[in-house]
């Protein structure tokens, strides 16, 4: 730096600004198919908004299609969840037993 010039401002390069940096491909792609599938979104929820009944287990309730495909949804998701949780409990719990076992046998 010479002496009496003044310090570069942040977000400028010593020549002078810095060019802006160009989306890259990864980026492009994201947002295009984030696009298309809130387009599909709309669609399907557009489609599916007739009236349904659905038979509980103690009662029916009339909602409208695309209540009963969320709920639906979550319910799976939710079960999915739990299934892998306890599947990966097991098998800490069977990872444990085992390396207890070997440090047993080697004493």
């Amino acid at each position: 730096m010479t002496q009496g010039a003044p310090p570069p401002t942040p977000g400028t390069a010593p020549g002078g600004p810095v060019p802006r940096e160009k989306r890259d491909a990864r980026e492009t792609a994201r947002l295009v198919g984030f696009a298309i599938v809130a387009a599909l979104l709309i669609a399907f929820i557009v489609e599916n908004s007739n009236s349904v009944t659905i038979h509980f287990v103690f009662f029916s309730s009339r909602v409208s299609l695309i209540w009963a495909l969320i709920l639906a949804a979550v319910l799976g998701a939710l079960a999915d969840r739990l299934m892998l949780r306890r599947s990966r409990r097991r098998k800490a719990a069977k990872a444990r037993s085992a390396g207890s076992g070997a440090a047993q046998g080697s004493r």
